[in-house]
């Protein structure tokens, strides 16, 4: 799929916000998280903060998080996360139980998902989860690649983000946006590679059934041989 690159530098995000109305969870929500470093040389993620947008771009969750190790690097400049943050976070199971309540049987929208997943310590099936550094259709823009969320950002929407320390709510805001202007040829592709697996696994079926028919058939022509 070849998707329109946007030439528009000037757009700005428009997101609504209700007054009186809190948001409400939708079909599909986006995850996003910034992480500081802990272990040797700081190399390794823990989770920092959390924070679920709705299909309207609406925060539904933004919580900072206890550390559970040593902080060896807060990464303040890209992250935008201070000890003081974490010092004032909830517990990591008690997020982690909301979380799962709140993406529960909905699609998850994210960008290079597996790492958020990860420094929370949950799973989500496959089939729901939707991952804007993995779509054909946007990595088709970078020669196959896997663009960083900037980079697709800035190509897609024409829009400037992350030009100081990252900012989950917006970096979720924006993965949603991704997801929700494409998300019509993005299901669509999604059916019909269900479709072709569906139809591949009953091809290797049938072939599986007639070499066996065929295995049989020479197992028969062997006793009649050994019979005469």
């Amino acid at each position: 799929t070849t998707l329109p690159v946007s030439t528009n530098k000037k757009k700005k995000i428009e997101i609504p916000e209700s007054p009186i109305r809190p948001p409400r969870l939708t079909k599909a929500v986006c995850l996003d998280c910034e992480m500081v470093g802990i272990g040797e040389m700081g190399l390794d993620n823990m989770l920092a903060r959390i924070s679920i947008v709705n299909q309207l771009g609406q925060c539904l969750y933004d919580k900072y998080v206890k550390a559970t190790e040593p902080v060896v690097d807060y990464r303040t400049s890209i992250s935008g996360v201070t000890e003081q943050h974490l010092q004032n976070g909830i517990p990591l199971d008690v997020v982690q139980k909301e979380v799962s309540d709140i993406i529960e049987h909905r699609t998850l929208v994210g960008h290079a998902i597996h790492n958020d997943l990860q420094v929370l310590f949950l799973s989500h099936p496959k089939r729901r989860i939707r991952d804007t550094q993995r779509y054909k259709g946007f990595r088709s823009l970078f020669n196959g690649g896997l663009p960083s969320l900037r980079s697709l950002a800035d190509k897609v929407l024409g829009l400037k983000i992350q030009t100081g320390a990252h900012d989950s709510v917006e970096d979720a805001r924006i993965t949603m946006q991704l997801y929700v202007q494409h998300r019509r040829e993005w299901e669509k592709s999604l059916r019909e590679n269900k479709s072709l697996t569906s139809e591949e696994k009953h091809k290797r079926i049938r072939a599986r059934q007639k070499q066996k028919q065929l295995q049989n058939s020479s197992s028969r022509v062997k006793k009649r041989n050994n019979l005469i």
